[in-house]
C-alpha cells in the first residue's frame, strides 16, 4: 500500500518515481508513502481505497492506493520463452525510434528480470531483428 495524488489515484496509472521531496523527510506518512519506493523505478497503481485520503503539503489531497512496481516493454535479440529468467543488458545506444524498448524508463543495467510474454519483433538498424518482451521484477 502506498499513497499516491487524489487526482492520479485511478487503476492502471502509472509513474516513475523521482524521489522525495524535502518536506517528506518530517512527514507523519513517509513511511507509507515514498519509503517502499526505488527512485527511477515505474510504478503502476493496482487498487484504489477512496474511503482513506490524507492532507500533503506538496501534493494536496493523498489517496490510499496499492502500489507495485509496473510490468516493462525490453527489446532483445535473444529468443526467450515465458518466465525465463535473465540479467538486463540494454540493446543498443542510439536514440532512434525504439529507443525506449532498448533502455526502457525503470530499468536498470545488472536488474534480473522474467519474461512475462513475447510482444512482438521490432527491426533495428543497427542489431537487426529484435523481440519485444514484456517483462516483470
Amino acid at each position: 500500500m502506498g499513497l499516491v495524488p487524489s487526482n492520479l489515484a485511478r487503476e492502471g496509472f502509472k509513474f516513475i518515481f523521482m524521489g522525495e521531496a524535502e518536506a517528506c523527510r518530517g512527514c507523519k506518512y513517509r513511511s507509507v508513502c515514498v519509503d517502499g519506493m526505488e527512485v527511477g523505478r515505474l510504478y503502476v497503481v493496482k487498487g484504489v481505497n477512496e474511503r482513506k485520503r490524507f492532507q500533503c503539503p506538496i501534493h494536496g489531497e493523498l489517496t490510499l492506493a496499492s502500489i507495485a512496481r509496473a510490468n516493462i516493454e525490453v527489446a532483445s535479440g535473444a529468443r526467450m520463452v515465458e518466465g525465463a529468467s535473465f540479467i538486463y543488458r540494454a540493446s543498443c545506444d542510439e536514440d532512434c525510434e525504439y529507443r525506449n524498448y532498448c533502455r526502457p524508463e525503470g530499468v536498470k543495467e545488472g536488474d534480473k528480470l522474467r519474461v512475462v510474454r513475447e510482444l512482438g519483433k521490432i527491426k533495428c538498424k543497427r542489431l537487426g531483428e529484435l523481440r519485444i518482451y514484456e517483462v516483470s521484477f
